[in-house]
């Protein structure tokens, strides 16, 4: 090595390269002015011989081996606007020509940095990650990551043999993004980061903002660009910004990709499930789809997200996938991801532990791990996570064309206590279980997409009771448009459950939700979490036997439908037998039918006046009955239920006087069953039944729903029918005048008829003391005249003896018996009268 060269030569930041311990190895790597010279230096381990190919001059430079372990260097003269390559041989003869990776600058700026790490770059998967592109005429690809605690950091791929010393990348500010552009590096060359920890690990990596992956696990990313097809579905963008989240209807069906991909017992073509998915929504009546995550994921664990940007296999390519959702919005279908930024596995081959230290997730297990499952949870307090979580929500809505997402259970990260006993957390600064950042970071979430993204759905599953889910932020919510109502789906299908003999003993359950049903924008939703196969597995809750737990399967459907609040319904294709299977499509594409052109099903479902009970209280007879109603009462809907396991004849009071139809009854024979309906017109009578003036009497199979449309009289008829309720109120008026008259002339009668009762019994009674008083006096006159005779006879016997005597005792005891015999008889006398 020549002395000049060998002063220019910085040993201390080489040794830095050789031992890759380096971040910033475009300070020595590449060009570089030196006074009126250029010192190129270059590190290739493996190579036995470098030269510089100068393109601006056509001049070769052998370049000296300053290192043994591979360092490279030459001095030339300046040369204005260089231009190089690299002509690199190894010892096997093979040769190289290169553009050095060096020899390009940083495309990240300040300004990219302050975004990041305020949280507000909604579109850094633009800038970090891998992106083809041509730079200085030369074409390759640039790499970004960030990694802030990573030592050293460089990309390793089939571009450079999956060397870690070549391919250094640049540390460009405090953040942590490391950067490079690698000449060569093309479409669909696998790579990976390789990180060196500062304790000296080093670790393999793949892109957490890869847009492709494979291997095991999606552990070898792939360089792709993000290509947009020629898209068909302009209308229905335009539509899609004028949805209305109150009143437009909204019935989903939840799948998963996967699934129909297999359905046919081999790997299908995108196009085939495309099809499929199709015919299916179509089948079911649908307007909604909801697909489980299309991300890369731990395969059987679709919400465990390994690669938050790169479709999974079972979704096709990029381009594929495009076409799946165009196909699906050129048919009216909206198509929703299911989203999971509350949580990520913890894997060597995902996001935990980062660059060496947690990253992504808290560092404090108190905060950053689910105590039950050990998945990590996103540390929402660093703005760079955050603005991963919500730029990639925006990937999805915009690449993609996807109009809608719903993400996993935002309890988990609202409460710091959450499935945590007390110790095991950590409260917040003001000694409440909120997490305040996760808090914040749904509101921004929220706000963004729906200020840059009008008409796309935000959707949640939240099952801890936070207030106000789906109030805008500025009213104080988190935002979001619509929350599924657990509640209901808990108590549904608890009653459904019960044996029909019991459920009276649980009526409140099937009426409880109607409570708390307007405080949020709720949707209805029998999930892949509720319902492990979908329709399936709904029939197998369901209690008797086949025919029975067909009725009560689709009663509960039915219910559903009929039930304030938009629709989500889990399917898993073939889960039912053909019959079953068969007649569960009609139900379904009926009543999305009837969901949709009656507006009474949805236009009032976050308002409680497009409800009305008529009656709740039925329990013993297990039935209930109530009104939806539409904007300005232009239709009515009155809705029974039964219940129960027999068939009920009910008489049904109806909100106003008018005709009603049946218009829907689980029980019609296209759906399987039995066809007891209630057909023709059914004219209201004036009789009052639940409280209202007018009712009609129907008659519901075992387990079944009614649904019947009101119909108002014509403005004549309205007065042929004044005039006949006139007549018969009239008739009625009169019918009660003669009951009146009629009533009195009989209290008349039973006066008139107790006064001359009441005249003879006192007239009896005098007649009976007379004669009892009559025999009174006659005994005293006996016994008077008695005493006077003894007396008498006393006088005149003046010498009276002995039997004489006891003559006179007989005769006196003689009188005192028959005196008291007078008496008893008298008191007896007395004692009747009374």
């Amino acid at each position: 090595m020549n002395n000049k060269l060998y002063k220019m030569m910085n040993w201390p930041e080489i040794e830095e390269i050789i031992y890759s311990d380096g971040d910033n190895p475009h300070r020595i790597l590449g060009a570089h002015k030196v006074g009126n010279s250029y010192l190129i230096q270059a590190f290739y381990p493996d190579a036995q011989k470098v030269s510089v190919y100068i393109e601006n001059q056509k001049k070769t430079f052998e370049m000296e081996l300053a290192d043994e372990a591979g360092f490279f260097a030459t001095i030339i003269p300046y040369v204005d606007k260089l231009k190089y390559k690299l002509i690199i041989e190894y010892p096997d003869g093979r040769q190289e020509k290169k553009d050095d990776p060096y020899a390009f600058g940083p495309l990240m700026d300040r300004e990219d940095f302050i975004k990041l790490g305020s949280g507000i770059h909604y579109h850094i998967f633009e800038k970090l990650g891998a992106h083809p592109m041509k730079r200085n005429g030369v074409e390759g690809t640039s790499f970004a990551v960030w990694a802030p605690s990573a030592a050293r950091v460089s990309v390793i791929g089939d571009f450079n043999d999956w060397d870690g010393r070549v391919c250094q990348m640049h540390r460009l500010d405090p953040i942590g993004v490391f950067e490079i552009f690698i000449p060569g590096a093309k479409e669909n060359d696998g790579y990976q980061f390789e990180i060196k920890t500062r304790s000296g690990l080093v670790m393999k990596r793949p892109d957490p903002y890869a847009v492709e992956s494979k291997g095991e696990n999606g552990v070898i990313s792939v360089i792709k660009n993000v290509k947009s097809i020629a898209w068909n579905d302009d209308k229905w963008m335009a539509a899609r910004r004028k949805f209305n989240v109150d009143e437009d209807p909204l019935s989903i069906c939840e799948i998963s990709l996967e699934a129909f991909a297999g359905r046919h017992g081999k790997k299908s073509s995108m196009d085939e499930v495309t099809g499929d998915v199709l015919e299916y929504v179509q089948n079911h009546g649908f307007n909604t789809v909801e697909l489980m995550p299309v991300m890369k994921h731990v395969p059987g664990h679709f919400y465990h997200i390994l690669d938050f940007f790169a479709l999974d296999e079972s979704s096709g390519t990029q381009e594929e996938f495009m076409k799946f959702v165009d196909t699906m919005h050129q048919n009216g279908i909206r198509v929703i991801l299911d989203w999971v930024p509350t949580f990520f596995p913890k894997a060597s081959c995902g996001l935990s532990d980062f660059d060496g230290r947690t990253l992504y997730e808290y560092s404090d297990p108190r905060i950053g791990i689910h105590p039950k499952s050990g998945d990590l949870i996103f540390d929402y307090g660093r703005k760079e996570v955050t603005n991963f979580l919500i730029s990639n929500a925006l990937y999805w809505i915009e690449k993609f064309h996807i109009d809608g997402l719903r993400t996993s259970d935002v309890s988990r990260i609202l409460y710091l206590d959450y499935d945590r006993k007390p110790g095991e957390w950590m409260p917040n600064i003001y000694g409440g279980n909120e997490n305040l950042e996760a808090l914040e970071f749904l509101k921004q979430l929220n706000t963004i997409i729906h200020k840059d993204e009008p008409g796309v759905l935000v959707i949640t599953k939240e099952t801890a009771c936070w207030p106000q889910v789906t109030d805008s932020v500025d009213d104080g919510g988190l935002g979001f448009d619509y929350k599924w109502n657990n509640g209901w789906t808990h108590d549904f299908l608890d009653y459904m459950q019960n044996d029909p003999l019991f459920r009276s003993g649980h009526h409140d359950e099937v009426t409880f939700s109607l409570i708390y049903s307007y405080t949020e924008r709720f949707i209805l939703a029998f999930t892949h979490e509720n319902l492990e196969k979908g329709l399936e597995g709904l029939y197998y809750l369901m209690p008797g036997d086949s025919s029975q737990k067909m009725a009560n399967l689709r009663l509960a459907l039915s219910f559903m439908m009929v039930h304030p609040g938009r629709k989500h319904l889990y399917m898993e294709p073939d889960a039912l037998t053909i019959d079953q299977a068969v007649f569960v499509e009609n139900l379904l594409k009926t009543l999305n039918e009837l969901y949709f052109k009656h507006d009474a099903l949805h236009q009032l479902d976050s308002s409680d006046s497009g409800f009305e009970w008529i009656n709740d209280l039925a329990s013993n007879e297990c039935m209930l009955s109530f009104v939806r109603k539409s904007d300005s009462d232009k239709e009515t809907l009155l809705v029974v239920a039964n219940m129960a396991g027999v068939e009920r004849d009910f008489e049904i009071g109806v909100p106003v006087d008018g005709r009603y139809t049946e218009i829907f009854n689980s029980d019609n024979i296209s759906f399987g069953g039995t066809g007891i309906l209630n057909e023709g017109r059914m004219e209201a009578k004036r009789k009052q039944v639940d409280g209202r003036d007018y009712s009609i009497s129907i008659k519901l199979a075992p387990a079944s729903i009614s649904i019947f449309n009101y119909v108002p009289y014509t403005e004549q008829e309205k007065k042929i029918r004044a005039i006949k309720e006139e007549e018969e109120i009239k008739k009625e008026a009169e019918r009660q005048e003669s009951l009146r008259a009629l009533q009195e002339r009989r209290d008349e009668e039973q006066a008139r008829l107790l006064e001359e009762l009441r005249l003879k019994y006192e007239r009896e009674l005098a007649e009976q003391e007379k004669a009892i008083e009559a025999k009174y006096e006659k005994i005293e006159e006996e016994r008077i005249f008695s005493i006077v005779t003894e007396e008498a006879v006393k006088s005149i016997t003046p010498a009276a003896k002995k039997p004489a005597a006891k003559k006179t005792a007989a005769k006196k005891t003689s009188a005192n018996k028959t005196s008291q015999k007078t008496t008893g008889r008298k008191a007896s006398t007395d004692k009747k009268s009374k």
